[in-house]
């Protein structure tokens, strides 16, 4: 229901015409009938609904497992020392990725370290939950890691928050976490976030090696005002880098934090019977989904451009 009005019909003089008082009593009723009228209902926000919701965990390749949710990742990484954890979800997905790492056979306390792409809502909302559950380390790169620990979106975006959680070790470009003979590197690049990280890594898997990419930054959110941004003046400057940078990567496997489309077409099947090849050895694709990404977010600079009058 929409909010009542308060209409405040003073008739100041009798000898106002009865079309006026027929006129005023017309849109009066007009107006009770939109109040009476019940609003459309909002949409769900598949964030914290469709997406969020739990699937059953599976092996990727080699020591890589999701155990994430429809469409929002968590990755564990699984090493003799202990695990590896990146990305957490939304809150509504902390129950369900608890239970995909015991599903698998691995213990919640075996967690070791708590990593991220990137700090939005919807991928380390469950931080705070989850390190409690674990005891693990969380480590996330410079802006993002201030966020972490504040528990506010710092991004272009400026969204939800999350409940804040404590930052182990602040990261920079480059940078690697080793556990048990895994070692993850962190590749900056901002624009998502001012944090955002592609992590990168190899995994071995019947007697060859993966290269993997966890790409979780594929430039601002739609809607962003990329031009003039007060608060990230460089920000067209520096998402063009960061594409730059990351068409310099290679892997053979690449991941996103938004999956579904990934795992279509069967692929999904593929994985949890464990074909071969692995149905996600895509070394071409990498450098098109930077592309294309790099592409769409030079058409936005463009229209923002003829927006304000030309090139700026």
């Amino acid at each position: 229901m929409r909010p009542a009005r308060t209409i405040d019909w003073t008739i100041r003089s009798a000898g106002r015409s009865l079309a006026f008082v027929m006129r005023a009593v017309s849109a009066l009723c007009l107006i009770l009938a939109s109040c009476a009228s019940p609003r459309a209902p909002a949409p769900p926000d598949p964030l914290h609904g469709a997406w969020s919701a739990p699937i059953e965990p599976f092996r990727i390749v080699g020591n890589l497992y999701y155990v994430g949710a429809a469409n929002i990742a968590s990755y564990l990484i699984t090493t003799p020392d202990g695990d590896i954890l990146l990305d957490t979800g939304t809150r509504e997905m902390v129950a369900g990725v608890r239970a995909s790492i015991e599903k698998l056979g691995f213990a919640l306390h075996d967690v070791k370290i708590l990593l991220s792409g990137h700090a939005h809502f919807d991928h380390v909302q469950g931080h705070a939950a989850l390190q409690r559950a674990t005891g693990a380390q969380v480590m996330a790169l410079g802006d993002d890691a201030i966020a972490l620990e504040t528990g506010r979106d710092r991004s272009p975006l400026a969204g939800e928050g999350w409940e804040p959680v404590h930052v182990d070790r602040v990261l920079h470009d480059g940078d690697t976490v080793t556990l048990g003979g895994t070692t993850l590197r962190a590749v900056w690049a901002p624009g998502h976030t001012p944090g955002c990280t592609v992590w990168t890594t190899e995994i071995a898997d019947h007697a060859r090696s993966y290269k993997v990419a966890f790409d979780a930054c594929l430039g601002p959110n739609d809607g962003v005002p990329l031009i003039g941004n007060p608060r990230f003046p460089h920000l067209v400057t520096e998402t063009l880098d960061s594409f730059h940078r990351l068409q310099q990567l290679s892997p053979d496997i690449w991941l996103l934090m938004h999956p579904a489309e990934q795992f279509e077409g069967g692929k999904l099947a593929q994985l949890r019977a464990g074909a071969e090849p692995n149905p996600l050895v895509d070394p071409k694709g990498w450098h098109t989904l930077q592309a294309e990404a790099e592409a769409d977010f030079r058409a936005r600079v463009r229209k923002e451009q003829q927006a304000l009058g030309g090139d700026r």
